[in-house]
């Protein structure tokens, strides 16, 4: 191992919890130190290649290296790089996603909530549930049907599902 990726690794063992992590395993083993992306793969700091498996799981669903995100994302990024949607703002990319992907989903499925993470669609959706449930009068109805050890995420209430 390289003194730089050396270096990540020991920081990254010491300092940073990852979700999933078999602790024992991970104190003797640390990380895989990744340094570069393209399509598909993923390579560590020796210049070995991995197919990303879980690249949708996050924001890659697309690949690495594309060009065109990466020149929309530094575009938008000098402009409005972020502002939250809370208490009735928004922002031009947001309205015209929103449109967007009301008007291809069917029949009247024609609002969106935006998350960036599975995990969080899945703790929205439960928020959804019991606010619905709470405007029908019925507060009370909490139950929820879920697959058992199934992965929904790794935020407490998904995990919890």
């Amino acid at each position: 191992m390289d003194p730089r990726t050396r270096d990540l690794w020991e920081k990254d063992r010491a300092h940073f919890l990852h979700p999933w992590t078999h602790f024992d395993s991970f104190k003797s083993e640390g990380s895989l130190v990744l340094t570069e992306a393209k399509g598909a793969r993923v390579f560590d700091s020796q210049g070995k290649g991995y197919l990303d498996g879980i690249g949708g799981l996050w924001c890659v669903n697309i690949g690495y290296g594309r060009k065109e995100m990466a020149e929309a994302i530094a575009e938008q990024a000098l402009k409005l790089p972020f502002y939250n949607t809370f208490v009735d703002t928004t922002n031009p990319p947001a309205a015209e996603l929103a449109a967007k992907v009301a008007s291809l989903a069917p029949g009247d499925l024609d609002h969106v909530f935006f998350t960036t993470s599975g995990s969080e669609s899945n703790d929205t959706a439960v928020r959804l549930i019991h606010f619905y449930n709470a405007r029908r009068g019925k507060p009370h109805k909490k139950h929820m049907i879920a697959r058992k050890d199934g992965y929904h995420g790794s935020t407490y209430i998904a995990m919890s599902l």
